[in-house]
């Protein structure tokens, strides 16, 4: 009977791991795999999203200017944001806290539709760009899959990594490069000045519709198998 209870139990643990991975998330709520004791630095466009528990913190700002121009946009019924140009900008006020985060979570809500796919409808790799001007480096996000396009907002989660500078040994997230030049020195990939805007640029999808942004812990906001789970075209 002991042997029966726990097959029965590790049995129910996996039907609920398969929910939770296979079933999209309403994009009028957090995902549900949310892990209340991780930082997040959060920018809700619409004002929609307030804060999740006491750990998130509404320190980002969506950057507008140079080669990372944005535009309100309204579609699928709320307010957002559209890339005009071919950089997403966003930077921290509280940037120090990366300083000593390996790795990053980032936390999107986008519009499904051809931004997210290439000329030829495959999906687009979602590439950021760590570290302040002169020394920035590219990281791989991974891409989404083309069930993506599917008319609707969606919640998208990447996990990168924050490595070290060759210079001084600082972070590329959470610390200014020695040689950084600008304004002001707001923002742990950059300063806010002209190219040298924002802590984690999106870099190369042009016409992105995004709607919410956040930084977190690593798992703060689940896996990321668990999030990139997208509806049927309405």
């Amino acid at each position: 009977m002991r042997i029966k209870l726990i097959l029965i139990g590790w049995a129910g643990f996996l039907a609920f791991d398969l929910i939770a991975q296979n079933t999209p998330t309403n994009p009028e709520k957090f995902p549900p795999t949310i892990v209340a004791d991780k930082k997040v630095h959060f920018v809700s466009v619409d004002n929609a999203f307030k804060p999740a528990n006491s750990n998130w913190v509404a320190s980002l700002k969506v950057l507008t200017g140079a080669d990372h121009v944005t535009e309100p946009v309204t579609v699928g019924g709320h307010e957002g944001v559209r890339v005009m140009g071919i950089k997403f900008n966003t930077a921290d006020s509280q940037y120090p806290f990366w300083a000593e985060q390996h790795q990053i979570d980032i936390l999107m809500q986008v519009f499904g539709d051809d931004a997210l796919l290439d000329e030829k409808g495959r999906p687009r790799y979602f590439n950021f760009l760590t570290g302040t001007l002169p020394e920035p480096i590219a990281v791989d996000g991974g891409e989404i899959p083309v069930s993506a396009k599917n008319g609707r907002w969606n919640w998208v989660l990447f996990r990168i990594s924050n490595g070290l500078r060759h210079m001084d040994g600082g972070r590329l997230v959470g610390t200014i490069h020695p040689k950084a030049r600008g304004d002001s020195p707001v923002a742990g990939v950059s300063v806010l000045s002209g190219q040298n805007g924002g802590t984690i640029r999106l870099d190369g999808l042009h016409d992105l519709k995004v709607r919410f942004v956040a930084f977190g812990e690593k798992g703060a906001f689940g896996e990321p198998k668990q999030v990139n789970v997208f509806a049927s075209t309405p």
